[in-house]
């Protein structure tokens, strides 16, 4: 026969519609319930209270000097100063051309100078004058006309656009560079007297928009090292008004992917040259400590429940795993002993601890050093979140410098245009050599144009005809060799930019990209360890971001990531065309 299962569940059936008593949960015996505190250690005091205050004291320091590009050591400078509030780091580093140069003798930068041109226009509209000088300006700095070699140089759409702009429109480039020494444009025309203020105005206005708007790199050596493809610079900040008080910050590889404190290191063989006025503020803060709370760690109290989403025993750490059996040990021995004091402080500043004075429940107050102070008397190096001071470079980690950590002022995520320049570095190992594929070039519109490097195809060959020798193949499109050299004595090698000849050995192919261009003399030596097995991409593109004033700034810069690698050159040398 079929078996019958029967469940029974108990319910409560309370007498009173009140339930005051049920939830205050009375004991019986609270004898009872002392005595087994007691038997179980709850009562065994240590003679410590918990900390209820802490008052942290420490330095904060504005950076005040800025020098960009690598300094050589045992250098002292003077640097000049700069306010580091006023735009975003990232603008100041990696800033890279200038978008809209002054003057318009090609056609670099054209688009900019159209619009910058109509924005102007509509300045000088808005004030009061006794008649439209607009056409004026317009006949005294419209865009100019390319010659014919000028306009076949160029793509296409860069073509059309300076042929239907030319001598039509407004060209801010050369507005630009006659307001550069004087504050009233020349228009060829007599301007009223009542006039001139308001085309002072109008003038003085645009020159503050286009400043405000474009951060232009200027002439000046930059941060960005184009032999390595990444940024160098350097930061002076005084923290105290002693002779040792400045600290040096040195981002000597920063790859334009995020500015953060652990991008910059101490550079102790190199001074900026601050001055005791410029040491920084010293910060007091007042709080309560708060108990560092995580699943698995003790409970506050003997029948508290412990949270079980994390199950220790479960943990099975290996031999050599001791950073498992430290976490282990900490959260099941120690892991309640453990405060956090959030400390509030300005962004920007370079920040070391003095002390932290500790009041617990008993209103004893206890003095606590920050780590590393030589008065504590330890020696231990260990640490988290540390600065680091490169001294040897057989050593890259360099020392670890405690009490010290450089709030960095970061864009949290700034709007990033689409790539207008874009280089693949690789190695070819059966050439022997390397290769950089030019695959876009920025043109005069700020929008990248893409280069061929597909190579024709070699045309048929002819069965009555002998076979042709060739001493060696002409590589594709827009593929700049990179080779092999020994600069100087040194037996270290570099990759020297080198040239093509075209298939009939009448012209030159040389790189067309800015990211080619090497230092100011146009030299270019990559180091051999630059350029990886895997080959690396090198992007230039249009950022723009506002700042915690509200301004806009847009800038060009370079980023460097990973390469999948490229297709084979297919250069051959020696062979025969049948």
């Amino acid at each position: 026969m079929a078996s019958i299962t029967t469940f029974s569940r108990l319910e409560p059936e309370p007498l009173r519609p009140d339930v005051a008593a049920g939830a205050t949960a009375p004991v019986q015996d609270p004898l009872w319930l002392l005595a087994r505190q007691w038997q179980v250690g709850e009562f065994a005091g240590q003679d410590g209270g918990t900390p209820v205050i802490a008052r942290w004291r420490g330095v904060a320091a504005l950076p005040t000097r800025f020098v960009p590009g690598p300094i050589p050591p045992n250098t002292e400078l003077q640097a000049p100063r700069f306010d580091a509030l006023a735009a975003p780091l990232e603008t100041l580093i990696e800033r890279v051309g200038v978008p809209m140069p002054s003057g318009a003798g090609s056609a670099e930068g054209l688009r900019l100078g159209v619009d910058t041109g109509r924005l102007f226009l509509r300045l000088l509209a808005g004030q009061a004058t006794s008649r439209d000088y607009g056409p004026d300006v317009v006949r005294a700095f419209a865009v100019p006309e390319l010659g014919a070699d000028e306009l076949a140089a160029l793509d296409r759409a860069t073509a059309g656009y300076a042929r239907l702009h030319a001598g039509r429109s407004l060209d801010g480039r050369r507005l630009r560079a006659e307001l550069e020494g004087r504050d009233l444009p020349r228009l060829g025309v007599t301007i009223e007297q009542a006039d001139r203020a308001e085309l002072r105005a109008a003038s003085a206005d645009w020159l503050r928009l286009v400043a405000a708007l474009f951060a232009d790199a200027g002439p000046e050596p930059g941060s960005w090292q184009p032999s390595r493809f990444e940024y160098t610079a350097s930061l002076g900040a005084r923290r105290s008004a002693d002779a040792f008080g400045e600290t040096t910050l040195t981002a000597a590889r920063y790859d334009s992917d995020t500015l953060d404190w652990y991008e910059f290191d101490v550079n102790g063989e190199v001074n900026l040259g601050t001055t005791p006025a410029e040491a920084g503020e010293v910060l007091t803060r007042t709080l309560m400590p708060a108990a560092v709370t995580a699943p698995g760690l003790p409970a506050r109290r003997f029948w508290e429940f412990e949270d079980g989403r994390l199950n220790l025993a479960s943990l099975q750490p290996a031999e050599t795993d001791l950073a498992q059996l430290l976490l282990i040990e900490t959260l099941s021995g120690f892991g309640n002993d453990w405060f956090v004091i959030g400390v509030e402080l300005p962004v920007g500043r370079l920040v070391s601890g003095r002390s932290l004075v500790v009041t617990d429940t008993f209103g004893t107050r206890t003095l606590l050093r920050p780590h590393g102070d030589p008065t504590t008397g330890g020696q231990g190096r260990w640490g988290l979140f540390q600065q680091a001071m490169p001294f040897d470079t057989e050593e890259p980690e360099g020392a670890a410098i405690t009490n010290l950590l450089y709030l960095a002022p970061r864009l949290a995520q700034p709007v990033l245009g689409p790539v207008v320049e874009q280089v693949v570095l690789a190695r070819d190992e059966q050439a022997n050599l390397g290769w950089a594929v030019e695959q876009l070039k920025e043109s005069p519109l700020q929008v990248g144009v893409e280069l061929s490097a597909a190579r024709p195809p070699d045309a048929p060959g002819d069965p009555d005809v002998a076979p042709d020798y060739h001493l060696a193949q002409a590589p594709p499109p827009h593929w700049i060799p990179l080779l092999p050299v020994r600069p100087g004595d040194t037996e270290q090698i570099a990759l020297a930019r080198g040239s093509v000849l075209d298939v009939g050995g009448r012209r030159v192919i040389r790189s067309v990209t800015d990211l080619l261009g090497g230092g100011p003399d146009g030299a270019l030596l990559i180091p051999e360890e630059e350029v990886p097995a895997g080959g690396i991409i090198v992007q230039r593109s249009y950022q723009a971001a506002r700042w915690v004033d509200g301004s806009l700034h847009v800038w060009a810069a370079h980023r460097t990531r990973v390469s999948s690698g490229l297709p084979p050159s297919g250069v051959r040398y020696d062979f025969l065309v049948e």
